[in-house]
């Protein structure tokens, strides 16, 4: 499985380490190419193996990979990602070793050039499914959907109470992300749902917490800091990168999160209102309409065509109580249960793996 990435962790690393848990646990064998310890520590945690190469030279690396047993006699290269599908087709190219390709993000790496020589292409939302064959020309039938998702277990914890989240005078504002250029379009959904809280709630204090880390932070700071400046005792925390496992529980007690991606997934599971706004779109609070808009866009990572959200501020002013906060949540909670739980999307990968 080579995975490649720009950051040293992040939803892309978070998808695999599930996806070889999952055909781990269906008795298959799985073995990473990839760089990274922390990704290598993670990787082998789950059981599977791990062969390391430095991503600014990959070919320089089939050689010794060709030489690897674990290449060398696999079924199946399963590429994340456009270098690490160049590796998948050279190898293959090698050794005849079937390969299937993860769609991520909406790049379009020259799809129609390479889609047949391979056996199928999995996108992580139905946006990037309808890019893949519209914009990459690939055959419309070899791609199908497999999202990201929250552990089953998350998704069967009790919603806390919102008066809960906020008995100690303070709400939190969780926003979850790799904090790069293509992730600035959070800070002005934030700031605006920062000041339309503490309009709404002036007696209590509103913090904003940033988690994630990125080439891109020291301008997340300045814009965060500057806007904050104005909202009567706001103020921001920058908290870096936190282990995977400690995000649920701090998305639980939140008021709210802006997040795309596995972070929205995570924070729906978690039963907190979420604002789904990433690299390609804002597509508001996520109930109703914007839900839908939300699932189709990997939550506002992937391109939504002829959309409009409703106001995240008005919406606020709606569900900023207990009982229609709560009811927000479970409904959307509930609508993503049947689709992002991990045993639903497990599923779906190792039957589109099957094929």
């Amino acid at each position: 499985m080579p995975v490649r990435t720009v950051a040293d962790w992040g939803g892309v690393h978070e998808w695999t380490i599930d996806a070889a848990s999952a055909l781990i646990s269906e008795g298959h064998s799985v073995t990473f190419v990839g760089s990274g310890d922390l990704f290598e520590q993670r990787a082998r945690a789950t059981g599977a193996g791990f062969l390391k190469l430095d991503w600014a030279s990959w070919e320089t690396f089939i050689p010794s990979l060709l030489e690897s047993p674990e290449v060398r006699d696999s079924d199946l290269i399963f590429a994340h990602a456009p270098e690490a599908r160049m590796l998948a087709l050279e190898l293959s190219k090698r050794i005849g070793t079937e390969v299937v390709v993860m769609v991520h993000g909406a790049y379009h790496d020259h799809m129609y050039s390479w889609s047949h020589l391979v056996s199928g292409i999995l996108a992580a939302s139905p946006s990037l499914v309808h890019f893949c064959q519209r914009f990459g020309r690939v055959e419309p039938w070899k791609v199908c959907c497999v999202p990201n998702a929250a552990s089953d277990s998350l998704f069967d914890r009790e919603v806390v109470p919102f008066e809960a989240r906020i008995a100690d005078g303070v709400a939190r504002i969780t926003t979850a992300a790799r904090l790069s250029h293509d992730k600035t379009p959070q800070i002005d959904v934030a700031l605006e749902a920062m000041s339309i809280g503490a309009e709404l709630r002036p007696d209590l204090k509103w913090k904003l917490d940033v988690f994630g880390d990125g080439p891109a932070r020291p301008t997340f700071e300045a814009e965060y800091r500057a806007g904050l400046s104005g909202i009567s005792g706001a103020e921001v925390e920058f908290h870096g990168w936190v282990p995977p496992e400690a995000m649920p529980e701090i998305m639980r007690t939140s008021v709210l999160c802006v997040a795309a991606g596995m972070g929205a997934v995570r924070c729906v599971a978690a039963g907190t209102l979420c604002v789904g706004s990433g690299a390609r779109n804002n597509v508001g609070l996520q109930v109703r309409t914007n839900l839908r808009a939300g699932i189709w866009s990997n939550f506002g990572d992937h391109g939504v065509m002829r959309f409009r959200p409703t106001s995240v501020a008005a919406d606020l002013r709606g569900l900023l109580r207990q009982d229609d906060y709560e009811n927000a949540v479970t409904v959307t909670r509930d609508v993503l249960r049947r689709t992002h739980s991990q045993s639903v999307v497990d599923g779906a990968m190792i039957s589109a793996l099957g094929c």
